[in-house]
């Protein structure tokens, strides 16, 4: 979790460095979260049409463009709680119109129900953070974040053409979903684990 977490940081320092000296400072950062979410839902569009490799393409800039808004807000000191919830309620839209993409891409696949799974499982680690948030616990990890998440989902699809090419299958895809799948649902499952842990330290405390 440290490596994540220098990684992440490092990354944003350098986001913070190109933002600072370019024009972007000046745009509202709720506009930058309606374009990422924009190029995000359009990613699930090609999905569904089986153009993975454009489909990540597009996925990995929503996700590139999506961290900028935070940057931008704090920049020019313009955070606030409505962009808060605007982004993360983008987020869930852009989720679910990717999956929709890839579920009805996998329509008469076995892949169809792992597809479903990782669209729950992507929603459950939300969820319970957001839950676990609401009842006071904030220490809350685990590794399928939604950073990894689309990390290891626009990379399957932008390699999936070299899948079919060697093996004649979307086998880097289709393994990208079932390791997101898993991933994500045990990420789920480590946050109750820890609102679980948190109750019973707070027990033990009092």
């Amino acid at each position: 979790m440290h490596l994540r977490k220098d990684l992440i940081d490092a990354y944003y320092r350098v986001v913070k460095g190109l933002v600072a000296r370019s024009p972007l400072t000046g745009l509202n950062p709720n506009t930058i979260s309606i374009a990422a979410s924009i190029i995000g839902v359009i990613s699930g569009l090609f999905f569904l049409g089986g153009s993975s490799a454009v489909a990540g393409i597009l996925l990995l800039l929503s996700g590139i463009l999506d961290t900028l808004d935070g940057t931008v807000a704090r920049l020019g000191e313009r955070t606030s709680k409505f962009g808060a919830a605007l982004d993360s309620s983008l987020d869930r839209y852009v989720e679910m119109f990717v999956f929709m993409g890839i579920c009805y891409h996998f329509k008469d696949s076995p892949m169809f129900f792992w597809s479903f799974l990782a669209i729950m499982g992507s929603m459950m680690v939300s969820y319970v953070r957001a839950r676990a948030q609401s009842l006071g616990v904030n220490q809350i990890v685990g590794f399928m974040q939604r950073f990894e998440r689309f990390a290891i989902l626009s990379a399957g699809a932008i390699l999936n053409p070299w899948g079919i090419r060697t093996w004649g299958s979307e086998i880097v895809f289709e393994i990208s979903i079932i390791i997101l799948a898993i991933g994500a649902n045990y990420t789920a499952y480590q946050r109750l684990m820890i609102v679980k842990q948190a109750e019973k330290d707070l027990s033990d405390f009092s």
